[in-house]
This record gives structure tokens, sequence and C-alpha cells, in this order.
């Protein structure tokens, strides 16, 4: 007797998109906090002589959440977890975002960060997606 594999729900192919865009927005966010200038880095909030350590904080976390977006794709396991983490972590770095950007044009990309994390961690920890990891 032989068991048909669980086909991998489309939840989890759309948060491997995600993931991905969470990655490069996140990385687009650390490259335009190196670029900017002091004058729109204090308009943000942002101290400018933090800023270059920031930037580069967030394109590593983006690199690194980038480096195992496709393998969520196969069903790694340790991919789901350390993406849950990231996630987690990329969740607080925004409200944290949102907090210090509050009034300002950079809120909406901490907010919209924000909301794709949440949406990411819940596709990766649904029902369908559960049975689909726990079947690899």
């Amino acid at each position: 007797m032989t068991t048909q594999p669980v086909k991998r729900p489309a939840s989890v192919s759309f948060v491997v998109f995600l993931t991905w865009v969470v990655a490069l927005l996140t990385i687009l966010d650390g490259v335009l906090v190196l670029f900017a200038s002091d004058a729109t880095l204090i308009e943000a909030g942002v101290n400018p002589n933090n800023a270059t350590t920031t930037g580069w904080i967030a394109i590593v976390l983006g690199l690194v959440i980038a480096l195992f977006a496709s393998a969520l794709g196969k069903g790694s396991g340790f991919a789901r977890l350390l993406i849950s983490l990231l996630m987690v972590l990329r969740l607080a770095l925004g409200i944290f975002g949102m907090v210090v950007l509050w009034g300002s044009t950079f809120f909406w990309t901490a907010l919209i960060l924000v909301a794709l994390a949440l949406l990411v961690l819940y596709l990766l920890w649904n029902a369908k997606a559960a049975a689909w990891f726990a079947s690899r």
C-alpha cells in the first residue's frame, strides 16, 4: 500500500513568493537608508550616525531571508523554522520602525513590511501548510 504524497498547497507557493518579496523589500529598505541624505534621515526620525549600521543590518537580513526562500518551496522544515524566526524579527523591526517613523513618509514602508511578515507567518503555519511540511 502506497500513500500519495501531499501536494504542495498554493498557500506555500504563495508564501515562497511573499518571502522573496519581503527579502527584496528589506534589502531595498537597507539600500535606501544607506543612500538617504542626512536631512531625509532626520525627517524620518533616523539618526544619521546610525544609518550605516541600520542599512547594513537590513541588507544582511534581506539576504538571509532570500537564501532560505527557495528552500521553503522544497519543504525544508529548517527553512520554515528559520524564515518564521526571521519574519518575527522583521515584524519586531517593522513595528519599531513604525513607532520611530510615525508621521513620516517612511512609515508606510514599515507598515507594508509588518503586514507581509504577518501574512508569511500565517501562511507558513496554517493547517494545509503544516500537513505538507509534515509529509516532507
